[in-house]
C-alpha cells in the first residue's frame, strides 16, 4: 500500500513535469505560429520583412503591408529563372510568408489573417505589386501573383478594409463565383479604370487575340464582378470602341425591333424600293442559299426573292453583319446573352449556328469550328 505522503509527492512531481513541458513547448513553438492580431513594432517589422508595400484604403488612409516569414531560408539561384526574369546568382528566399499591416504613423503593426499562399521570393522582384486606384473612393489593390501558364500569371488580389488586409473573390456577371484569383499576362497585364474597375489582359493562343476582362470592385462584398469582355488583335489597351456587353445589347435591341443595328429607318419587311432609298447603291449583289443579297461595306441585306425574281416590292428578310473585327467568341456571347435557344452544326452552310429567339425575330451567330471566333451574325 502506497502511503498518502507518497501520493502527494508523485502528484507534485507530475504537476511540475507538466508545467516544465508546457513552458518548454511554448518557448520552442515555431515562430511562424504567430496568431492573427499579434502586435509587432514598426522597427521590427521593417527589419524582419522581405517585402513591403504602401496600400491606401477607400478613405485614402495609408498602410504599409509587410510580408515576412519566421521560418525563412535563404539560397542563391544556380541558373536563370525565366518566369521571374531573375538571373543566376540572385538571392532566393523561401518560407511560410505572412502579412502584417501597419497604419501610417502607428508604432505597432498587426499580423493579418489573410492567407498569401506565398512561399518563395526572389530578389529583385516585380511580380508582386500594388495597382493604384483612380479615384478617392476606391482602395489600392495588392496583387500577389504566381505561375499560371507559359504566358500568364495567377493573380490574387487584396485590399485594406476596416483596418484589415482582406482577399477579394472573383464572380461572373450573374454573381456566380469564379474563384479567389484571376489571370493576367506578365509585365503590365493589369490596370485600373474609373468607377472602381480593374482590367486584366491575357493572350489567347487558340484565337490569336488579346482578351480584356473588366471587373468592378465591390469593397463591401470583397468581390470583383465581371463588367465587360473584349477581344482585340492588338496588344495595346483599348481606349475606344464598344466591348462585348454593350455591343451585344445593341444587337439584341435591334433584333427585338427587327431593324438594322445602328439604324432605325431600315427594317425587316421593308420593300426593296424603300431600302434602296435609305441605303443607296450596294457595292455588289448575288444570290445566296435562300434569296438575293445586296452587299454594303459593313453588312448585307437579304431579300425574300432571288435575283431574277426581284421587284421593287420584294421585301427584306435578313440582315447579315460583318462583325469579324469584333472578335466575338461564342463563350462571351453566352456570358452576356445567356443560354441560346438552340445551337447546332449546319451542314448547308458548313459551320455552327447559335440562335437566340427574340420575339418575332432572331439573332444567329455563325462560326466554322467549335472553338472559333464568330465569322458573321444574322438578324431575321
Amino acid at each position: 500500500m502506497i502511503h498518502p505522503k507518497h501520493n502527494a509527492k508523485w502528484a507534485s512531481l507530475a504537476l511540475l513535469t507538466l508545467f516544465v513541458y508546457v513552458l518548454s513547448a511554448l518557448l520552442l513553438l515555431p515562430p511562424n505560429a504567430a496568431a492573427k492580431g499579434e502586435q509587432i513594432s514598426a522597427k521590427q517589422l521593417e527589419s524582419m520583412s522581405r517585402l513591403s508595400f504602401t496600400l491606401r484604403d477607400a478613405k485614402q488612409t495609408a498602410y504599409t503591408v509587410y510580408i515576412f516569414a519566421y521560418d525563412e531560408q535563404k539560397s542563391t539561384l544556380t541558373e536563370e529563372n525565366g518566369w521571374t526574369n531573375n538571373k543566376k546568382g540572385d538571392k532566393s528566399y523561401s518560407g511560410t510568408y505572412r502579412a502584417a499591416l501597419l497604419k501610417k504613423g502607428a508604432a505597432y503593426g498587426t499580423v493579418q489573417a489573410a492567407k498569401l499562399d506565398l512561399s518563395t521570393i526572389i530578389l529583385p522582384q516585380t511580380w508582386n505589386f500594388v495597382v493604384k486606384s483612380k479615384e478617392a473612393s476606391t482602395p489600392d489593390m495588392l496583387m500577389i501573383t504566381d505561375w499560371g501558364t507559359s504566358n500568364m500569371n495567377e493573380v490574387k488580389t487584396y485590399i485594406v478594409r476596416s483596418g484589415e488586409l482582406r482577399r477579394v473573390t472573383y464572380v461572373e456577371n450573374n454573381g456566380k463565383k469564379m474563384g479567389d484569383s484571376f489571370y493576367a499576362i506578365r509585365d503590365g497585364g493589369i490596370r485600373t479604370l474609373s468607377g472602381a474597375r480593374v482590367q486584366f489582359k491575357n493572350y489567347n493562343n487558340v484565337h490569336f487575340v488579346y482578351e480584356f476582362d473588366t471587373f468592378k470592385l465591390n469593397v463591401n462584398k470583397l468581390e470583383m464582378r465581371l463588367e465587360d469582355t473584349r477581344n482585340l488583335r492588338a496588344r495595346d489597351w483599348p481606349n475606344s470602341g464598344v466591348g462585348d456587353r454593350a455591343y451585344l445589347k445593341s444587337l439584341k435591341e435591334a433584333a427585338l425591333k427587327g431593324v438594322l443595328p445602328g439604324r432605325t429607318d431600315v427594317k425587316i419587311g421593308m420593300t426593296l424600293q424603300n431600302a434602296q432609298k435609305k441605303l443607296g447603291k450596294p457595292t455588289s449583289r448575288s444570290n445566296e442559299e435562300w434569296g438575293a443579297y445586296y452587299y454594303y461595306s459593313k453588312f448585307g441585306v437579304g431579300f425574300d426573292s432571288y435575283m431574277h425574281e426581284l421587284t421593287n416590292k420584294s421585301r427584306i428578310a435578313v440582315f447579315d453583319l460583318y462583325n469579324e473585327k469584333q472578335n466575338l467568341s461564342p463563350w462571351n456571347v453566352k456570358i452576356w446573352m445567356g443560354k441560346p435557344s438552340s445551337e447546332y452544326y449546319n451542314e448547308v452552310v458548313g459551320g455552327y449556328e447559335m440562335v437566340y429567339q427574340l420575339g418575332n425575330h432572331a439573332i444567329v451567330f455563325n462560326y466554322e469550328e467549335e472553338e472559333d471566333l464568330i465569322d458573321f451574325t444574322s438578324i431575321y
